[in-house]
């Protein structure tokens, strides 16, 4: 049986930064700031992936309605920016226990030079985004046909 290990370096720094960034903000607080629980801010997972003619973009955002998200292109940079909303209750329960993580986003990618920024498209779907970037015409491979000698 071949099992595969994903690696995922960056993933794995910005992981890392984040943590050492909350130990000294924990180290500094003083008692009467919020604890990280009440701070947090949650980010969506977002995979890319690239072919011959382009780059797909997917973004989780599960919960988040489509009108509270918002895709830009400004200077090269692809920015994703939205808000899950928490939900109101009044149901008179006391909860002993909340994971699930609410408020306001945003990720942003540098695109590479060779994109057609005016040709991004974007669907949503199950709580996916999908945005396609096309690569420019003269980024994208070509077949160049060989001919016979006569």
């Amino acid at each position: 049986m071949n099992y595969v290990t994903l690696r995922r370096p960056a993933r794995n720094l910005f992981r890392l930064h984040g943590e050492m960034g909350q130990m000294f903000n924990d180290l500094f607080a003083s008692p009467n700031e919020p604890t990280d629980e009440t701070e947090y801010r949650w980010s969506p997972s977002v995979d890319i992936a690239e072919t011959d003619s382009g780059f797909e973009v997917r973004a989780e955002l599960p919960g988040v309605k489509q009108e509270d998200v918002n895709v830009s292109v400004r200077d090269n940079v692809l920015t994703l920016r939205g808000e899950k909303r928490q939900e109101e209750t009044e149901d008179g329960k006391n909860y002993r226990r909340v994971e699930r993580h609410y408020g306001s986003f945003q990720r942003a990618f540098t695109l590479p030079p060779n994109v057609n920024a005016e040709g991004i498209t974007a669907a949503y779907r199950d709580g996916v985004l999908t945005l396609n970037v096309p690569k420019a015409e003269e980024a994208q491979p070509k077949e160049i046909p060989i001919e016979a000698n006569a």
